[in-house]
């Protein structure tokens, strides 16, 4: 099995990169090599101002084993945060219990970290005291915000983290601790966030759920009349004749938006919504001067009179919406004949 490297798997774009980095060389001549790279890296959306980026170049500048240059550690910085991106990629996938957070950090080490424990490890001398790692991995892995990535400030976090390395004189492997070190708290902010908009995409989702179903609720408890309203507009405008097939298409289309087949309705439960919708619907289609001879509720009180008719001739107070339709229609056109007639 071939073993693919940090490299292969986190790739940089070290030509383009270098060509970037010569621009910015050629372009602050008189600058020196750490204040230009500083100037390189803070163009790449890297460390959280020019001063902390600056000083923690030349912290690590004396750090580094012999034929590596202050610029590798630029580009490592560079892959560490397209590392950043996919564990976090990982992370929105992943389910953790909420209260065993340490199981996120722990995952994520072992997914992430571990090797790149052993890549990074070649960059600086062996011996370095075992903070600086933890460290480095903390500014290397902290988001593109952060506020602060003082060097001293951080040192002194981790300063105390790391247990010696000899236990008797036998050295021994702090490597784990070291990525904990620099990591747990990262790891577990950014699950925290996960998890955080997990919540509120639930909750938008719940929202929407809960105003689409209250908006069907509303379509379905409401007559409308959009046919007679069109076909009202048309005749004050244009004084277009209506046939008496096209109201009674317009009254069978507002009734068939509120009753539907197979459901029993109450004459008591839609009574006053269908006086109410129809109402409205006749009074829209009036142009603005008939609306001033034709009022809304002098309307509604016309409607009232239709359907205190129609009430005395039913025999029944519960059919299905199919027979409420069929009941409805001779009435409510007839009705609308009249209305338009008197315009």
């Amino acid at each position: 099995m071939v073993e693919v490297s940090i490299e292969d798997v986190y790739k940089i774009d070290k030509d383009k990169l270098l060509r970037y980095y010569d621009r910015i060389q050629n372009q602050f001549k008189s600058s020196g090599p750490i204040q230009i790279i500083t100037k390189f890296l803070i163009n790449q959306s890297i460390g959280s101002n020019y001063s902390d980026v600056y000083d923690v170049l030349i912290y690590f500048r004396d750090k580094l084993k012999e034929g590596k240059k202050i610029l590798d550690f630029a580009f490592e910085w560079i892959r560490a945060q397209k590392i950043r991106l996919e564990y976090k990629k990982y992370l929105i996938r992943a389910q953790y219990p909420f209260d065993n957070l340490l199981l996120a950090v722990d995952d994520c080490i072992f997914k992430f970290f571990l090797e790149y424990d052993t890549f990074i490890r070649k960059l600086l001398k062996k011996d370095i005291q075992e903070h600086n790692f933890s460290a480095l991995y903390e500014i290397f892995f902290s988001p593109y915000e952060s506020k602060n990535l003082n060097i001293q400030d951080i040192l002194e976090r981790h300063i105390d983290n790391i247990p010696t390395q000899f236990q008797g004189l036998e050295k021994i492997n702090t490597n784990i601790i070291v990525l904990r070190s620099g990591l747990s708290n990262i790891i577990v902010k950014d699950y925290e966030n996960v998890l955080f908009a997990r919540k509120e995409e639930k909750s938008k989702k719940e929202i929407k759920l809960k105003k689409e179903s209250t908006f069907e609720l509303e379509q379905e408890s409401k007559f409308k009349g959009f046919l007679i309203e069109r076909m009202i507009k048309t005749h004050c405008i244009s004084k277009k004749e209506i046939s008496d097939n096209e109201i009674e298409n317009a009254v069978s289309q507002f009734l068939s938006s509120y009753f539907k087949f197979g459901t029993l309705y109450k004459f008591d439960g839609f009574k006053d919504l269908l006086i109410h919708n129809l109402a409205d619907d006749i009074y829209s289609g009036l142009t603005e001067k008939l609306k001033q001879a034709n009022s809304l509720d002098n309307i509604k009180y016309l409607v009232l009179n239709v359907i205190t008719i129609f009430s005395k001739t039913i025999k029944s107070k519960m059919l299905d919406g199919m027979a409420w339709k069929s009941d409805l229609i001779p009435f409510l056109k007839e009705f609308i004949i009249k209305f338009i007639n008197n315009l």
